[in-house]
């Protein structure tokens, strides 16, 4: 696939995500390969566990669903997408509402994804974690 048509893949994968506020978990399933590797800023630290890096879809299930037990998403937006050879960047911003402390918080996102064919291999997101973490009270 070319990056436009990966760039679109993205953009449909977050459109759906947003559309279900994570309670389809496996959609994901659709978009990505089994070896996926997921990287996040905040990497499992000051309480947000789910974060830790992850190794293939199973553990990219466990990530989400420790994701959307600890938070419900108020919505995922996902505003503008680069995209170059087998990568795209999404840029966007989500908000999530912290289930134990009632607290939402709302954040810029980005994330950057390779290809491998029409689905996504590698995954890094960037957020800001000292936002989430405070919800959380660490």
């Amino acid at each position: 696939m070319n990056a436009l048509s990966n760039a679109a893949k993205l953009r449909e994968a977050y459109a759906r995500w947003n559309e279900t506020k994570g309670s389809d978990l496996s959609m994901w399933d659709d978009y990505t390969t089994e070896d996926l590797c997921i990287r996040s800023l905040a990497d499992g630290k000051n309480g947000l566990d789910f974060s830790c890096a992850r190794n293939g879809r199973d553990q990219m299930h466990q990530y989400l669903k420790e994701l959307t037990d600890a938070f419900e998403m108020v919505h995922w937006t996902l505003n503008d997408t680069i995209a170059q050879d087998d990568r795209v960047v999404g840029v966007g911003v989500t908000a999530w509402t912290h289930r134990a402390s009632g607290q939402t918080v709302e954040t810029p996102v980005v994330v950057i994804c390779s290809f491998r064919g029409a689905r996504v291999c590698e995954y890094q997101e960037f957020y800001d974690t000292a936002a989430l973490a405070a919800v959380v009270g660490q």
